[in-house]
């Protein structure tokens, strides 16, 4: 037996505070804690697991492999429809001008088509059954419907007066179309699509004024509802949100201006995000991670300043643009391409399920509408794809690897759950439904990833079965891995840009007793300018909390590539320490860097009303929006707080005066296979390593701020501190 002596421990600090050592994540999940964000705790399906069509289109028909597609698809995965772009376009452009009015359409065609258009649906006795699957969209193109510079006449020939007549076919198609024996009404409805895209410019512009599309949807949406009151109503459906372009002010003419002029009147934002994962010769201008973070949050902090509220979402396109291989035949690895976008985008919109009201990723159903005939090359993001392509465009229609988003998520439902990875790169969501548990991993990093999954073991349940589906990249080909796993897993390889969906099967339904309630508190200034090594102040009022929760301060940058990303930061005058990670990747070929840096804030610091400083050392930039994300635990769950280390406590951490290096002074057994590991005050590990013979470690990299230090030794806890750096 090996005695026990004093011995001295040297630690060597890995490279850097980001926690991604030896390519391993550790997540935390409690199974019993309910986490609510403004209320919902629920996996809304009708929300979330949705495709870009309408079960009137024709192309659910044809000579498909599957006798009864629609029934395959929607049914058979619980998908739930949609979007609808081309029934209220095809119809304008069938209908006669009203002989009373020039400009206007005739209201008594729009009443006869629609009653023509009720019977069909009603007769046609496929269609109705599917409108239980429908929470949808409607949506005008821009043309004909815009009246301003650039305007088109429609297919009789003549043009629509102004907006208000836009406004008014549209509310009289509403009410003609849908009701009765027809179609529901839609439940959100879309002034026009994409108008900055052909009227405003592309990704680099950023000087024009959107004014004049702002006021047609004043217009437009005024008089949708002298027809139909209560129908919800938004826009501008924004084809390109970079909000930092030239020093913000693409946001300042656009999307600010937008919210300016019209947001008293959209009960939404309509927005479409995409990530470019191979454009100009394989750059990555990815949205994935910390850039849709700061997105989302520019925008809930200015409709929270300008409105009181922070106005829902729809996001009626999302996924991702394939630029260099859209002239290409269809493969395996274009769909890849965007099912990475889709699956990373969506666990950023399951974050915020009490402001996105509907979120459609881009996946049409045949689209022969964009079959290119001169070159023989299909459209792009296609549910369904010829049997012989791509080598010929030809066969019964089957499926393409874009159904794999839907098998992958076919299962998922139930109540969310607490979830915490110590790494950013690593989004994670948990749900329980009686005794099923859905745990949903999403990878933004370019590499494998373990994932240690242990937590399992503390939660006082029997496991009796997992399964296990990882859609994920090999040999070129997006490929859906689905099989039952042996017990007990105690970790994961996620691969890269990765998700993996974990479904548990528990001997007895989880019983759900405690609770994390989320609120996002915004600060009552954003857009703030950088100057070198001047603290830039915030305040953030009116926050709520209990005895026990956690808290991310959450900032958003704009800054040229090269500058700093590590602001020094106080909360109400007490220094955090601030991680050098942030979701996802670097943005190098972006033009420039903008995201959300996410710094853990001991809870205790936090009061009713808060002062919060940035500083950095150089100038340029802005802070473009500041948030605390708040978590109030109706019992302490974090398993490595203070009052954890507490009770292990077994050793003396003594700082030196510089704070650069720590001396443990202990009294263990001989340190083999021995690791020691530091959290911050927030319990997010943030170096890892295996531990020699000797005894000082290297802190000089560390943050200012409080840490805790715990020893392991054959995966079982020795002995734990903590220690002030200061």
């Amino acid at each position: 037996m090996k005695t026990k002596t004093k011995n001295l421990l040297r630690l060597f600090l890995l490279l850097s505070v980001t926690f991604n050592f030896y390519g391993q994540v550790n997540v935390k999940m409690n199974l019993n804690v309910k986490h609510s964000v403004g209320g919902i705790s629920t996996f809304e399906r009708w929300k979330f697991i949705t495709t870009h069509a309408n079960q009137t289109e024709g192309e659910w028909n044809g000579d498909n492999v599957l006798p009864d597609l629609k029934n395959d698809f929607l049914n058979g995965r619980d998908v739930y429809l949609g979007r609808d772009t081309g029934g209220i376009t095809y119809t304008l452009n069938q209908t006669k001008e009203d002989p009373a009015r020039t400009g206007y359409a005739d209201p008594a065609h729009i009443t006869t088509q629609g009653t023509a258009s009720k019977n069909n649906f009603a007769a046609n006795t496929s269609l109705p059954p599917y409108e239980a699957r429908k929470n949808w969209i409607l949506c005008a193109q821009l043309h004909p419907f815009w009246t301003g510079a650039e305007q088109k006449a429609t297919g009789k020939g003549w043009k629509l007066a102004n907006a208000t007549a836009t406004g008014e076919y549209m509310g009289r198609y509403l009410n003609a179309f849908h009701g009765g024996n027809g179609q529901k009404l839609p439940s959100f409805v879309e002034v026009i699509n994409e108008p900055d895209y052909d009227l405003l410019g592309g990704l680099s512009e950023y000087t024009k004024s959107i004014n004049e599309i702002a006021v047609f949807h004043n217009d437009v949406a005024a008089a949708i509802r002298t027809q139909i009151p209560n129908i919800k109503i938004g826009g501008y459906t924004n084809a390109f949100p970079e909000f930092e372009v030239g020093n913000f002010q693409r946001w300042i003419n656009r999307d600010k201006m937008f919210m300016d002029v019209a947001g008293n009147n959209m009960d939404f934002w309509s927005i479409h995000l995409y990530d470019f994962p191979s454009i100009s010769n394989g750059k990555k201008l990815l949205r994935s991670g910390s850039n849709i973070e700061a997105t989302f949050d520019m925008m809930d902090q200015y409709s929270m300043m300008k409105f009181g509220v922070a106005k829902p979402y729809v996001i009626s396109e999302y996924g991702a643009q394939t630029h260099d291989l859209n002239n290409s035949q269809w493969s395996s690895y274009r769909d890849w391409l965007i099912l990475k976008g889709m699956n990373s985008q969506l666990m950023a919109f399951l974050e915020r399920p009490n402001t996105i009201d509907i979120a459609l990723p881009f996946v049409v159903t045949k689209a022969e509408w964009g079959y290119n005939a001169t070159t023989g090359v299909p459209y792009t993001h296609r549910l369904m794809r010829k049997m012989n392509e791509p080598a010929s465009y030809t066969g019964q229609w089957t499926y393409t690897d874009l159904v794999k988003f839907y098998d992958l998520w076919k299962n998922v439902k139930g109540t969310r759950v607490y979830i915490k990875p110590d790494n950013l790169d690593v989004l994670a969501n948990a749900y329980i439904d009686g005794n099923k548990g859905y745990v949903v991993l999403n990878n933004l990093g370019f590499q494998a990833t373990t994932v240690n999954l242990n937590v399992f073991d503390s939660e006082g349940v029997t496991v009796t079965s997992i399964n296990k589906k990882h859609l994920t990249l090999v040999n070129n080909n997006a490929t859906l891995d689905e099989g039952t796993v042996s017990l007990p897993l105690t970790s994961v390889t996620l691969g890269a840009e990765s998700t993996m969906i974990l479904e548990y099967t528990f001997a007895h339904p989880i019983t759900i007793n405690e609770a994390a309630d989320e609120t996002k508190y915004f600060a009552t200034t954003y857009l703030q300018p950088i100057v070198a090594n001047q603290p830039t102040v915030f305040t953030v009022n009116g926050v709520q909390k209990n005895t026990y929760g956690d808290a991310v301060l959450r900032i958003g940058l704009g800054r040229d590539h090269g500058q700093s990303l590590s602001p020094v930061i106080k909360v109400n005058n007490t220094m955090v320490a601030v991680p050098l990670n942030f979701r996802g990747y670097d943005q190098a070929q972006r033009a420039r860097f903008f995201g959300v840096l996410e710094i853990p804030v001991p809870y205790a610091l936090l009061a009713d009303n808060n002062q919060i400083s940035v500083q950095l050392p150089d100038t340029g930039g802005h802070i473009s929006s500041v948030a605390l994300q708040v978590f109030n635990f109706s019992k302490n769950i974090l398993s490595v707080a203070s009052n954890t280390f507490e009770k292990e406590k077994s050793f003396t951490v003594y700082p030196n005066p510089v704070d650069e290096e720590l001396l443990i002074q202990s009294s263990f057994d001989a340190m083999e296979n021995a690791e020691a590991m530091i959290y911050t005050a927030s319990g997010r590990l943030v170096q890892k390593t295996t531990v020699p013979s000797t005894s000082k470690i290297n802190v000089s990299k560390l943050p200012k701020g409080l840490y805790y230090i715990r020893i392991m030794q054959n995966n079982k806890k020795i002995g734990a501190s903590k220690f002030l750096k200061k």
